[in-house]
């Protein structure tokens, strides 16, 4: 695409792409890789885009110019920037207009069959081009892993993608002795093994066209065929440099050598100007003991993945990598909003229990506190909820109030707090990815923490500027990511999760307003005049902005979960000892719980889901 997408169209074009019947329900991310796909059209003055009764070829978005639309011969409208074609007439399948190009114009084309496969409805009897499985290649990239072990990890990652996705998965190996067709193993993967000639790799992916992944061992992908790409890296600064959608790095983490940046590392989030084409693609991080794990199963070992005996923290990591792979990560958007916040630790914790897999945590805030005790227990097969406790307990020993009022003085109280309870953890070093944001006073930018000690990244995303004393490191100055990104969805989507739930937990409230002392104007006046009145304006108007703000971005997740109203709210955000109370509240809120359920309902549909991907880097 000549012009890349800002944020703004892109935010927008999302929208329009809702309105469409077949696609309401469909997720973010698989409209987003919709918008990458989109053909880029330059229709010249008195160029016919589509003709009345004629078939539905697509949806145009035009980004410039004028296009005239007409029915029976009478001009209905003028389309322009901004404006969309087509959306509605999907459901009938018909163009009940005419629409042509009065001037020279730029407009993207989103073709009928793509719409149709995103939601999950494809055309019969049009073949894709190319095999229809997923095809998945590997290997590393500055990483000493002897091909041994690389072998051993993708016969265990196919293993759990037919036992935690049901997906029908074909492993593919090079080596002399070739067979002519694959043999499903008691573990449910198909294997076949071939020879390195490509047309003899081809030829063995157009007749293995019913699966859902074909998984790539030792072998390249031949020429005309779009492979996606995973390459096992030694850090996360070894990403840079990879492009394009198909490519997935893969940060081996050993739990025994841990690796820690001493000061905090993120990058901004893309502004109204474009998306950071440059930056590397979502990573994933797989925490494992390899050298271990090479001694307890053995590579061609068919054994169903439960006969292997992997300990917890092997098999989640290893569950974490094919959600990876295959396109099903999940990812939370937790707002700030002070002991508000606690309505999140009953979100995780009825996901947990729900067995709803947390693949990203992005949040701001109070948020970033509990995602921090979550991500950061969260390990080696860990659920997470040892850390929630953890914080509950703070909060109602008064350790949290004590921390808060000594932020006034300085944030380096909280920091304490966090690294009492969690230790010198590191963002880098959690398999969980824990993307909290903070506010750059001196750019102006909402920054995405991405590496660095975990207990600063929480003082960084909760400084309240103004009541807090903000988290310095030269020449940033940081304070609460509230003000740039209360619900940070955007971030989950920039990461490559494909299916969001956000969290706007920061209650607005209405503002009555004292009566004037005196009748008439003067008594207006003098009450428009007093001072208190006017502190207690800005406090509701700060409130509401907060919380509007976090609606707006919130929208932008597949599912959503709004607090509403309640009698002041501010206040109420600082009585930290009062967390029982907001964890009965969250426990009886009955809308809170069926979106909940909703949110089950979506991940079940998504893992069962065929050929599901999505993210930044799918789109």
């Amino acid at each position: 695409m000549a012009s890349p997408l800002t944020v703004e169209e892109r935010r927008r074009w999302l929208y329009t792409l809702r309105q469409a019947p077949m696609l309401r329900h469909t997720r973010t991310s698989v409209l987003l890789r919709l918008l990458g796909r989109a053909r880029p059209v330059d229709p010249v003055p008195g160029e016919g885009m589509c003709q009345e009764g004629q078939e539905v070829d697509g949806v145009y978005l035009l980004r410039s110019g004028e296009w005239k639309v007409t029915a029976g011969g009478v001009v209905l409208l003028h389309l322009r920037s901004g404006m969309s074609l087509g959306v509605e007439a999907l459901a009938r399948g018909i163009w009940p207009v005419t629409a042509t190009s009065v001037s020279a114009s730029q407009a993207l084309f989103i073709p009928r069959a793509e719409l149709e496969v995103a939601a999950g409805a494809p055309r019969h009897g049009i073949p894709g081009p190319g095999p229809r499985a997923d095809v998945v290649t590997f290997q590393t990239q500055g990483l000493e892993l002897p091909p041994a072990v690389l072998s051993l990890l993708v016969e265990l990652v196919a293993k759990v993608m037919v036992h935690d996705f049901g997906d029908r998965v074909l492993l593919l190996r090079a080596g002399k002795k070739r067979t002519e067709g694959a043999v499903r193993g008691p573990d449910g993967v198909f294997r076949r093994t071939v020879g390195h000639s490509a047309p003899l790799l081809a030829a063995a992916l157009a007749q293995e066209a019913d699966f859902d992944c074909v998984l790539l061992d030792g072998l390249a992908a031949p020429e005309g065929v779009t492979a996606r790409e995973v390459r096992l890296i030694p850090s996360g600064d070894a990403a840079v440099g990879m492009a394009g959608a198909s490519v997935l790095p893969t940060v081996l983490l050993s739990p025994w050598r841990p690796r820690a940046s001493p000061t905090l590392r993120g990058r901004p989030l893309p502004d109204e100007d474009g998306w950071d084409e440059d930056a590397p693609p979502p990573l994933c991080r797989l925490r494992l003991d390899w050298e271990r794990l090479r001694l307890v199963v053995r590579p061609g070992d068919t054994r169903p993945l439960t006969a292997l005996g992997l300990d917890a923290g092997t098999r989640d990591a290893l569950s974490r990598w094919a959600r990876a792979i295959t396109g099903r990560r999940v990812g939370l958007a937790l707002s700030g909003g002070g002991v508000w916040g606690f309505y999140h630790a009953h979100i995780l914790r009825r996901l947990t229990a729900l067995e709803v897999p947390v693949d990203f945590l992005s949040s701001s805030s109070m948020g970033s506190l509990v995602g921090a005790y979550f991500c950061g227990t969260a390990r080696d097969g860990r659920e997470g909820l040892d850390g929630l406790r953890r914080l509950r307990h703070r909060a109602r020993s008064g350790h949290l109030t004590a921390a808060a009022l000594s932020s006034v003085v300085t944030t380096q109280a909280m920091e304490w707090l966090v690294r009492g309870d969690l230790g010198s953890l590191a963002l880098e070093e959690l398999p969980t990815g824990f993307l909290p944001v903070t506010t750059d006073l001196t750019t102006g930018r909402c920054v995405v923490l991405e590496k660095g000690p975990l207990a600063r990244a929480v003082r960084a995303s909760g400084s309240a500027p103004g009541v807090w004393a903000p988290t310095l490191q030269p020449p940033a100055r940081y304070v609460d990511g509230a003000f740039t990104s209360m619900v940070p969805v955007d971030v989950l989507l920039n990461a490559g999760a494909d299916l969001v739930f956000s969290s706007n937990i920061f209650p607005t409230s209405h503002h009555q307003a004292a009566r004037p002392l005196l009748p008439g104007p003067v008594g207006l006046f003098l009450s428009a005049l007093n001072p208190v009145a006017r502190a207690m304006d800005l406090l509701t108007s700060g409130v509401l902005l907060l919380h509007r703000n976090g609606d707006l971005e919130s929208s932008r997740g597949d599912l959503r979960y709004d607090v509403g109203t309640r009698d002041h709210p501010l206040l109420g955000s600082m009585r930290f000892t009062h967390v029982d109370d907001v964890l009965d509240e969250a426990a009886r809120d009955m809308a809170l719980e069926q979106k909940l359920l909703e949110f089950k309902q979506a991940w079940e549909t998504l893992r069962m889901r065929r050929n599901a991907s999505g993210g930044r880097r799918a789109a």
